[in-house]
Parts: C-alpha cells; structure tokens; sequence
C-alpha cells in the first residue's frame, strides 16, 4: 500500500504543479489564459487528496490522520475548483474572482506546510 500512497503523493504534487503554473500564466497576462491547466490541477488535488485521505484514515500507513486538517484542507480545495472552474467556463471573469483562487490556493500550501 506504501507504493500506491506514494504514487497519489506523487500525482497530488503534480496537480498543484498544474495549478500553480496555471496561475503563474495568467498572472504574467499570456493570451492563454490558463483556466484549463488551472482546473485540472485543483480537480487532481481534490480527487488524490480524498484518495490519501482515505489511506491514512483507514491506517494503511503509518501515523494516524489529522482529521481537523483534512477537513480544512478539502473545504479550501472545494473552493479553489469551483473558483478555478468559473475561471476556465468564464475567462473574461473579473479579477476578484482570480485573485480569490489565487488566495486559496497559497492558503492551501500553506496550511499543507505548516499545519503539523
């Protein structure tokens, strides 16, 4: 089971690279907005973060989960998907809208981070 928890590290690490260099496009104003990169990146995140979530609950690997932190961390990640799907069905949205997904997911790193 260790392998397989790894390997959903492995894809959970690669959706926030997604995410991230998704923000980072539309952040420099390139005429691809980035809105499809930045979707399927939080939809990674949300559906390998239920899947490590699920792993750890169940105590197939080692240390016991942080159920507290779980939550959390999936509320923020429900909200940057849905912030990052308006973004991509509607490029043209205001600003606000892009900076909210843009805050949410450096919360999300940050409680990823420092949350022991």
């Amino acid at each position: 089971m260790d392998i397989v928890y790894n390997l959903l590290v492995v894809t959970h690490l690669l959706g926030m690279a997604y995410l991230v260099s998704g923000i980072v496009v539309r952040w420099v104003g390139s005429p691809e907005p980035g809105g499809k990169i930045m979707l399927w990146g939080a939809s990674a995140q949300v559906v390998t973060g239920l899947a490590l979530a699920g792993i750890a609950s169940a105590g197939l690997v080692g240390g016991e989960a942080n159920h507290m932190k779980i939550g959390v961390k999936l509320g923020v990640a429900v909200v940057v998907l849905v912030l990052a799907h308006i973004t991509w069905r509607r490029p043209d949205v205001g600003k606000n809208v892009f900076y909210g997904l843009t805050a949410a997911t450096l919360l999300n790193v940050a409680i990823a981070a420092m949350w022991a």
